[in-house]
């Protein structure tokens, strides 16, 4: 057995790992929830407790031990002297850390853990996209600090392999967000029980085909290419709504946009309420990010809502894997917005019948991007490099 604390653990009682992010994320809450539950490891959730960047952090009260563990930025890097202080502790029998190379304190807490030998897992989005030699490198070398790497999708452990990192040592662990809460909003919805109002009566034309996403209005998600769409579809006669749901240093400039082509988009702002986000969802026709779409293919999933994004996956996020095209989404060519017009039209012209897009879409989050999915293969990961499994 390895690990500094594993000489006092026995197969009855429970591991102790230490789980290391900067600040964990709102949308996070519900996997350290299912993490939490685990009878046979005792997890720490080690975070700053704070917002960044207009993120909201996680309830720090939502899991049974939260360690505060500020961090300080140092130009591009990053210093937690709590990431270290646990790796050097001999309380841990693993650790897991964000993998994310600007972290200096991250280097050093994997060394020391790897000195004491308490296994070192790291999670992260990993490779994303091929990579010139020196990043080929550098990462090599980093992401080498780990017994094993948690990555969020399938091309990842792909591009990993490719450039002859382990297989073996690759978990895909996927991603998620809340689905149980997801799942009770549609069930207040389909019983009629919400006090919701359907997103279509917020415009003047409610017939029209609704376009939703819900993200930061940053240049990032390249929400004037969604505009310049629909300019397009409404020349060829299809007219579209187009709801955004989120804040961002972009709306000014979409906002004058939208005027200057007396386009129907509603900036809804930013909103964290699931029961108000979950029906807007759940009736708009299709989830549009013209951008990276990460998180918010899932969360438009979820209430079975189809979503279009761009097919250059180089430049995509991981979650894109959740979108089977043709079934529950569709792809176009990157940052041609005369492409996401075709697609937009086209799906609205054959899509599936929507009773099977919702099957398809949600028993495909349930499936792989579930927080208990997640947390059980987490689970296995740890028990595999700690000797337990």
């Amino acid at each position: 057995m390895t690990g500094a604390a594993s000489h006092e653990a026995s197969a009855e009682t429970p591991l102790r790992v230490a789980v290391i992010y900067h600040v964990w994320p709102h949308y996070r809450e519900a996997v350290m929830q299912a993490m939490d539950r685990s009878k046979a490891i005792a997890y720490d959730f080690y975070g700053s407790g704070e917002p960044l960047e207009g993120i909201l952090h996680a309830d720090t009260a939502a899991v049974d031990r939260f360690i505060k563990a500020p961090f300080r930025r140092l130009g591009n890097f990053l210093w937690q002297p709590q990431a270290v202080k646990a790796a050097g502790g001999g309380h841990y029998d693993a650790l897991i850390m964000l993998a994310d190379p600007n972290f200096v304190s991250t280097w050093v807490a994997a060394v020391l853990a790897r000195w004491r030998r308490t296994p070192v897992l790291f999670w992260g989005h990993g490779w994303l996209k091929p990579e010139n030699r020196l990043k080929q490198r550098v990462r090599r070398l980093y992401f080498g600090l780990s017994h094993q790497f948690l990555v969020y999708a399938e091309r990842g452990k792909r591009l990993g392999t490719a450039v002859g990192f382990p297989p073996e040592r690759i978990t895909v662990v996927y991603n998620s967000l809340a689905v149980e809460r997801a799942d009770a909003v549609i069930a207040l919805i389909e019983s009629g029980m919400t006090n919701a109002e359907r997103p279509q009566a917020f415009f003047a034309d409610p017939g029209r085909p609704l376009l939703i996403c819900t993200a930061r209005l940053t240049a990032r998600c390249r929400f004037d290419v969604l505009l310049k769409a629909a300019v397009l579809l409404e020349e060829r006669g299809q007219a579209v709504n187009v709801l955004l749901v989120g804040e961002g240093p972009e709306r000014a400039e979409l906002e004058r946009m939208a005027a200057e082509h007396a386009l129907e988009v509603l900036f809804f702002g930013a909103c964290h309420d699931e029961e108000l986000v979950g029906p807007l969802l759940y009736h708009a026709d299709l989830t549009v990010s013209p951008g990276k779409i990460g998180l918010t293919a899932m969360h438009s999933l979820m209430y079975g809502t189809p979503a279009i994004t761009h097919g250059d996956f180089d430049a995509q996020m991981p979650e894109v894997e959740v979108i089977e095209e043709g079934l529950t989404g569709a792809f176009f060519r990157r940052d041609d917005a005369t492409s996401l017009a075709d697609a937009i039209a086209s799906w609205l012209a054959t899509a599936p019948p929507r009773a099977n897009v919702r099957h398809h879409a949600r028993a495909a989050i349930k499936a792989k991007w579930a927080p208990q999915v997640q947390a059980a293969i987490i689970e296995r990961a740890v028990l595999e490099v700690t000797g337990r499994a």
